[in-house]
């Protein structure tokens, strides 16, 4: 997998709410392209016979979680 720039690091980052900024974005690009790397590396035997399953919420369950 080729590394994501900063470009898409900031993308990624706002579509969840956060404004990365420099010199913050270029340390969070090294922490997330390794972890990507070291996940790529990770081999479970069977994983892709394994269909996944939506992870549907009921959103009263989750606020009676919450309180």
């Amino acid at each position: 997998m080729a590394d994501l720039t900063n470009q898409e690091i900031h993308a990624l980052g706002r579509s969840v709410g956060l404004d990365i900024q420099e010199p913050e974005l270029t340390q969070v690009g090294y922490s997330l392209n390794a972890i990507l790397e070291a996940m790529d590396g990770i081999e479970v035997p069977g994983v892709h016979l394994v269909e996944p399953l939506p992870l549907i919420l009921n959103p009263q369950e989750v606020q009676d979680e919450s309180q």
